[in-house]
Order: structure tokens, then sequence, then C-alpha cells
């Protein structure tokens, strides 16, 4: 191998993403788990609203503008952080491949849900518990932990209860699992940002 020296900023740049490998740190500011619980909620209880009101049609819509809302905004956030951060870690990276394949498994999944004419939500909770049980335990932020425990639970009733119920229950779980979590990552980021 041929060494190659480094530049002063270079060597800083290593120096830097070694001590946050070893610190395991990793910086979460909640933001996500926030805009996606938002999002998903107002879409279960306007979903819920519309199918009462016989607008059996409609109410799938709110499923496609969703992401049409959520998604700029994750990525403007990401950017943003992006050019803001100095290092990422082995960590950050593997968290970041965690929630791409959620994202692409999701999709599938609820694809192939609606192929077979089956509702998705049970599935979609089961996989959201997988990802945020993972990220709790990346994060060590027991929280996610328990939020993915919600989500798990949510999933076994489902089957149990009619799919206009479901709707609800989806809202409740992923106010619990998500909104609470990303609040108190969202202090802990702040405390630890202003330290």
């Amino acid at each position: 191998m041929e060494n190659k020296e480094l530049s002063q900023e270079e060597s800083l740049r290593v120096i830097e993403g070694m001590i946050e490998l070893a610190k395991n740190k990793i910086n979460d500011s909640g933001f996500h788990f926030i805009l996606w619980g938002i999002l998903v909620i107002l879409a279960s209880i306007s979903q819920y609203i519309l199918i009462n009101l016989e607008m059996y049609m409609e109410s799938n819509w709110v499923w496609v503008i969703m992401p049409l809302i959520g998604a700029p905004i994750a990525f403007i956030y990401e950017y943003r952080k992006g050019k803001k951060s100095k290092t990422k870690s082995k960590f950050d990276k593997i968290y970041s491949y965690l929630w791409l394949g959620f994202g692409i498994t999701l999709i599938l999944s609820i694809f192939m849900s609606i192929s077979s004419n089956l509702n998705p939500i049970g599935n979609i909770l089961l996989l959201v518990g997988l990802a945020t049980f993972v990220s709790g335990a990346i994060y060590r932020f027991i929280p996610l932990i328990i939020g993915a425990i919600v989500f798990w639970i949510a999933a076994v009733i489902c089957p149990q209860i009619d799919q206009q119920s479901q709707l609800l229950l989806n809202a409740l779980a992923i106010f619990i699992g998500y909104i609470i979590p990303g609040v108190l990552l969202w202090r802990k980021s702040k405390a630890t940002t202003n330290v």
C-alpha cells in the first residue's frame, strides 16, 4: 500500500470520526419520529372520518398524500443536517440502512397486502415495531424499545377488530411509539446541544 500524507483538515476529520465511533455517538433529534408520527396519525384519523362519511374511494388518497408531504420535508431536513455535520459514524450509516431497508420492505408489504385484498395495518405495525426496536437498541433509548413493544401488541390486536377500528388503533400506537419517544429524543438532543 502506498502511504499518503493527510492534510491537517483530513487528519482532524479522521480523529473526529474515531472519537465519535469510540463514543458510539449517534445523534437523533427525534425529528423523523415526530414528522412521520404526526403524518400517520393525521392520515389514520382522516381515513377513519372519510370512511364514516361513506367516502370510501377518497379515503385511500390520504395515504398517497402523506408521503408526498413527508418525503420532501424529510429530505430537506437530512440535506441541511448533512451540511452541518462534520462526521458520520459507522452507527449513523447502519441506522440509515436500517430505515432505508424498512422503507423498501414497507412499500412492498403494502403492495402485496393490497394485491391480496388484505388490510396492511397489522403488517405495517409489525415492520414499524422491528425498525423501532432496532433503533432503540442502537440508541440505547428505552422509550423506542417500549414503542416497538406497543407496535407489536397493536399488530396482534388488529385481526381481532374491524378495519375502521384498526385505523384508530394505528393512530394510538403511533402516538405512543413515535410521538412520545420522538419528543423525548428532541428534548435530549436540545439538552446535549445546549451543554
